[in-house]
């Protein structure tokens, strides 16, 4: 959702050869595909200031990853594993550390590595989230 870093950071990298790590690759949890427009966060949730999680923006966000769900069927795995497969397809990520708060989602996450994009595919992730 934070793709400045491209544009910025990754042609110094590239010329000095330096792989990027990307912090939170997964968005707080918006990238996994759980979420819905219609989902309202409490005042005491972390998330409730948040302004991804948020009006217009949090629309926009839950509308892109859903289409991401054809790509992720066609693979037989989750949004979120198709979304980290997407960085680990990516030259300049050599290493994707996404958090987990139960072993289930380390198992899942670890998943990732069996989804090999096609590179239509990648540009279409790639593509999906270009405006952020």
């Amino acid at each position: 959702l934070y793709r400045d870093a491209e544009k910025d950071v990754f042609p110094y990298l590239h010329d000095h050869k330096i792989s990027f790590v990307p912090f939170f690759p997964l968005a707080s949890g918006l990238l996994t595909g759980k979420y819905s427009k219609t989902v309202t966060f409490p005042e005491d949730d972390i998330r409730h200031d948040n302004p991804d999680f948020k009006g217009d923006r949090f629309a926009k966000i839950v509308d892109k990853v859903s289409s991401i769900t054809s790509i992720a069927d066609s693979h037989d795995a989750t949004v979120a594993q198709t979304i980290l497969a997407w960085y680990i397809a990516n030259p300049e990520i050599s290493v994707v550390i996404p958090g987990a708060k139960k072993a289930s989602q380390v198992e899942s996450n670890a998943k990732a590595l069996d989804v090999r994009l096609s590179d239509s595919e990648y540009k279409q992730i790639d593509d999906t989230f270009k405006e952020f």
